[in-house]
């Protein structure tokens, strides 16, 4: 018995394909994706590099010294079959212009030889069946197959003669860089059972995400439809780790960029006081470049590191407090108060030996208080 765990895939069942922008990321607005069954078949043949194997014989024929390398997986060439004539598909992978007819209706397409396929970027997702999985409900098992940045697409070779005409779109590759996130689309089920968008945003490197889902796909549209954010823009992002974007289940920032300045709308932090350490939030790119905390002032790239040091109380070695904060880095910065003024416990002079350790490993890192001011090394 088949389960979420172990699953055969047969049959093409659905595709959708989506236009995607310069950074591989979902392209909200009019005419950006198409839901379509009219395909006979989509093939995925990796590229890899082959390193050259090195072999070295020693004067007896044998050999002394073989080293084959390792395979490098550097994406898929992708090739699409359609039964179907679906224009605006085809330009959505292609760029290639439509055709419109004398009411404006997209009715036809063209292939032009001064448009470039790597001008338009796309992405595709493709429902198969899943045989023999125990489910509820109506809708039953499938396989999502997910490419989130493909480029290159042309329409190739095809034949007019006595039998159906297909026409196949190849020259497509993957691309690293992806900025599909958690995508635009609920395709997999929460914990409750809900249509929910990924679980996880995707490495920008991911050339392919394959899981077993029970949301169905959807239905095939009339052309092309408009891509919308699947919720309304978050407004604000509390602390954690990670953090929790609100309302819950509005849309994040596509990345830190857009968090910093504001785009589709301003964030705002709670608590609005900076960030304990650790403590961050996570826009749609993956990773820890997507990672962003809050300042006390305004959004930062990365995690919450720890507040400076505010006090040091004496010992072998002392303490910083309060407790897990920052130290100073260099006693220059300790005796220069940077980045806050460190309170000697005591305030008397520290006794024989005593002094605190900075960020700077072993003598040159040691200072102790002499009851006017810090000073390098310890208590003498």
């Amino acid at each position: 018995m088949a389960s979420p765990t172990s699953f055969p895939l047969v049959r093409g069942r659905s595709m959708r394909v989506t236009a995607v922008d310069g950074c591989c990321a979902p392209a909200f607005g009019a005419d950006n994706q198409v839901v379509t069954e009219g395909f006979v078949s989509v093939a995925l043949t990796a590229t890899i590099n082959t390193p050259d194997e090195i072999t070295v014989t020693n004067a007896n024929g044998k050999t002394c010294v073989r080293d084959t390398g390792c395979p490098e997986f550097q994406g898929y060439g992708v090739e699409i079959t359609f039964c179907d004539v679906n224009p605006c598909l085809f330009s959505l992978i292609t760029g290639q212009p439509v055709v419109l007819n004398a009411l404006g209706e997209v009715s036809g397409f063209r292939m032009n030889s001064s448009i470039s396929s790597c001008d338009k970027g796309f992405a595709l997702e493709v429902w198969m069946g899943v045989p023999g999985v125990a489910c509820t409900g109506d809708a039953g098992a499938f396989g999502y197959l997910l490419l989130p940045c493909l480029q290159g697409g042309v329409v190739s070779d095809f034949t007019i003669e006595n039998a159906a005409v297909t026409f196949t779109l190849s020259g497509a590759t993957t691309k690293d860089g992806n900025g599909w996130g958690q995508g635009p689309y609920r395709v997999v089920e929460d914990a409750t059972g809900a249509a929910s968008l990924l679980p996880d945003p995707l490495d920008p490197d991911d050339h392919l995400y394959v899981t077993f889902t029970t949301i169905p796909p959807p239905e095939p549209t009339d052309g092309c439809v408009g891509l919308e954010p699947p919720a309304p823009p978050a407004t604000g992002a509390t602390a954690g780790i990670p953090g929790q974007w609100t309302p819950v289940g509005n849309y994040p920032p596509a990345n830190v960029q857009d968090l910093e300045d504001g785009v589709p709308n301003p964030i705002v932090a709670s608590p609005n006081t900076p960030w304990t350490v650790g403590q961050y939030i996570q826009t749609r790119t993956a990773g820890s470049s997507g990672a962003a905390y809050w300042n006390g002032t305004a959004w930062v790239s990365g995690h919450a590191p720890a507040a400076p040091s505010s006090g040091a109380t004496a010992g072998t070695p002392g303490t910083w407090t309060p407790p897990s904060s920052l130290p100073p880095s260099t006693v220059g910065n300790l005796t220069g108060g940077i980045p806050v003024a460190v309170a000697a416990t005591p305030s008397s002079a520290w006794t024989t030996g005593q002094y605190v350790q900075t960020g700077t490993a072993g003598a040159a890192g040691q200072a102790h208080w002499d009851g006017a001011g810090w000073v390098s090394g310890p208590a003498t």
